[in-house]
C-alpha cells in the first residue's frame, strides 16, 4: 500500500506561505502533495508531501530556502520520514486509503463479472463433467492467497 520511500510534514504559519512553499517544492524537487491541515483559522498549516528520500530532503531545504527572508521565519517546523510504516499513511492520507479501497472494491466487481462471464460459456459449452463451482472457488481461493501475500 505505502507507495513513497519518505514523506515530508512541513508546518508553516499562514495558508499563503503554505501555498507558496508548495508551489515551489513541487517545482523544485519530484514529490507529490498528499494532504494539508488547516488550523487556527489558516494562521497554521500542515503540507504533507511523498516520494524518494532524496527529494523530500530536497523539498524541505525548498520550504528553509522560501521562509528564510520572511518577517518572524513563518517555517515553523519540516521533517522527512523516511519508509514510513502504513499504518501512519492510514493517519496522515485517510481520503488515499478510501480511493484505495474504492479501486479494490471495482477490482472485485470486475473479476465477479469476469467468472460469471467464464461460467456462462462454460455452460453453453455443454461441460458438464467440469465442476463450474469448484473452479470458481479456486479462482476466488488463488486471488485471496494473492492478495494476502501482497500485503506481506
Amino acid at each position: 500500500m505505502n507507495r513513497y520511500e519518505a514523506i515530508g510534514v512541513i508546518e508553516t504559519q499562514y495558508f499563503t506561505i503554505a501555498s507558496e512553499i508548495l508551489d515551489a517544492v513541487c517545482k523544485g524537487a519530484n514529490v507529490e502533495f498528499l494532504t494539508s491541515e488547516n488550523y487556527l483559522g489558516g494562521r497554521l498549516v500542515s503540507l504533507i508531501i511523498g516520494g524518494s528520500v532524496s527529494d523530500i530532503k530536497a523539498a524541505i531545504e525548498i520550504a528553509r530556502q522560501v521562509c528564510e527572508g520572511k518577517p518572524g521565519n513563518p517555517l515553523k517546523m519540516a521533517l522527512a520520514i523516511m519508509n514510513p510504516h502504513e499504518e501512519i499513511m492510514k493517519f496522515i492520507v485517510p481520503a488515499q486509503l478510501a480511493a484505495d479501497a474504492e479501486e479494490t472494491e471495482t477490482d472485485v466487481e470486475k473479476s465477479k463479472d469476469m467468472l460469471g462471464e467464464v461460467y456462462e460459456a462454460m455452460k453453453d459449452a455443454d461441460m458438464d463433467d467440469i465442476d463450474v463451482e469448484e473452479i470458481i472457488d479456486e479462482v476466488e481461493s488463488r486471488k485471496e492467497f494473492n492478495e494476502s501475500e501482497e500485503e506481506k
